[in-house]
């Protein structure tokens, strides 16, 4: 039923030989029969499998292909759609009572480590070596960027899913308002340069200055200054632009010295919490919803933000009054050079799904390229550099920002422990703005805690002060 550039498969696939090797001990020969999704999806007809995600327009994305997959199978697929945190929290409920009420869940690659430690997700090697189950077409350590896979799907070497959604943030900024004549006369008059996306954090901090304008309902900027999961994130990218970590590890699946109150990350946070002043004055009760709505109401001049959000933004013109006025750019630098973080929600299947094949082949169905394509072009996110290669996608206002922002995308910690590690860093940091604390204390506090929280293989690298 999908038509979009079919002749682009293939493009841009990223496999080493270390890969190969790994996968040569997973992936057995394809069989010679045809396979095809009806027959494979043949025992399971009326059967009804049922997930769980964030509401947002990937997900909402992905519901609008469900018709197609239950006429071909017979499967009736349920989605239930929750804000960040209620998605997360009715996961764990779910998995700790093991009652199974999803066979499939979509989930923040965060929690992967708690999932895996408490035994609660499949690894996925028993489906992708089952010929009945297996599309041989599906070649996943050929099709998907490597480094986004691993980081949100596999821990420990081991693979558990394929990601729904592979996430960066980057920039967003008006782009009507910096090309505006009168607007880049008054700039530079006053700062000594041209107005122009920002490409360092002291040129963003000068144009969020210049378009704060609180009586004409304008602000430079807007912090998800929220005591959420919102403010970690968000925080991040100043951390790791300033050339600051929370570990110091290669992977996120790897312990290491805790790094979380250097001197590049207090200099990070102090600059972070310097944008209040050209924020709106309940900056401290927003989240990510909450600043995506102000810019579609084209109430900021920039942020930063979710590559998956930018569709309500950008292309969705029932939503947002700024569609064809924006633009959208890397996260600006700093001593940490060009960057961006790794996020990403993955497919999983509980250990007490009573569906586990018939979630598998729809999975493997979305993981397709015409699902992929056709998902990306309606919010989504995808993890397979073909689909990016498209000409529908390069089309999109904001497809090099999220290609460029996934060439260097920076892991988080995806260790058991990594859900406390946020929620002691979001109390900190919540602190910091609240001013109950100064950076230092706070990143100090965070410091002590994570490294008694991990034990013997993170020491602080920085004693606190």
């Amino acid at each position: 039923m999908f038509t979009h550039d079919r002749m682009r498969r293939g493009l841009l696939l990223v496999v080493g030989a270390a890969v190969a090797n790994t996968f040569a001990a997973v992936w057995q020969a394809p069989q010679a029969k045809a396979w095809s999704l009806e027959e494979a999806a043949a025992p399971y007809e009326g059967t009804t499998i049922r997930t769980i995600g964030e509401a947002l327009p990937p997900l909402e994305a992905m519901q609008k292909l469900v018709p197609e997959f239950e006429r071909r199978t017979g499967i009736t697929v349920e989605i239930e759609m929750y804000e960040h945190s209620e998605a997360v929290n009715k996961v764990m409920l779910d998995l700790n009572s093991k009652r199974g009420r999803y066979d499939f869940i979509i989930q923040p690659h965060r929690e992967l480590g708690r999932f895996v430690t408490n035994g609660h997700v499949e690894p996925l090697d028993v489906f992708m070596n089952d010929q009945k189950l297996r599309d041989p077409e599906f070649k996943p350590q050929e099709q998907l960027y490597q480094g986004l896979w691993k980081e949100i799907s596999w821990y420990e070497g081991k693979i558990y899913g394929f990601p729904f959604t592979a996430l960066t943030m980057y920039m967003w900024y008006r782009s009507d308002l910096l090309s505006d004549e009168k607007e880049k006369q008054g700039f530079k008059a006053k700062y000594g340069y041209d107005l122009a996306p920002a490409k360092d954090w002291q040129q963003y901090r000068d144009i969020a200055e210049w378009f704060t304008r609180p009586d004409q309902g304008l602000y430079g900027t807007a912090l998800q200054g929220k005591r959420h999961e919102a403010l970690w994130y968000e925080w991040l990218n100043f951390l790791y632009s300033f050339g600051g970590d929370m570990l110091e590890t290669k992977a996120g699946s790897e312990c290491g010295p805790v790094i979380v109150n250097s001197p590049q990350a207090v200099s990070a946070t102090e600059y972070y919490k310097s944008l209040m002043e050209f924020s709106p004055p309940d900056t401290l009760n927003y989240f990510w919803d909450d600043v995506m709505a102000l810019m579609q109401q084209g109430k900021v001049a920039e942020l930063i933000m979710w590559n998956d959000a930018t569709y309500a933004v950008a292309v969705d013109e029932s939503a947002s009054t700024v569609v064809g006025k924006m633009g959208f750019d890397i996260v600006p630098q700093d001593a940490g050079g060009k960057v961006a973080q790794v996020e990403g929600w993955t497919y999983l299947i509980p250990t007490a799904s009573k569906n586990k094949e018939a979630a598998y082949l729809f999975i493997q169905w979305m993981m397709d390229y015409e699902q992929q394509l056709e998902q990306h072009l309606n919010g989504g996110a995808t993890a397979r550099p073909d689909v990016y290669a498209s000409a529908d996608v390069q089309k999109l206002p904001y497809s090099k920002a999220s290609m460029d922002s996934n060439e260097v995308a920076k892991p988080k910690p995806t260790l058991p422990q990594s859900p406390q590690m946020t929620d002691i860093l979001v109390r900190e940091l919540s602190s910091y703005l609240a001013d109950e604390k100064s950076a230092q204390a706070a990143l100090d506090t965070a410091a002590q805690e994570i490294s008694a929280l991990l034990g013997a293989c993170a020491p602080m690298k920085f004693p606190p002060k």
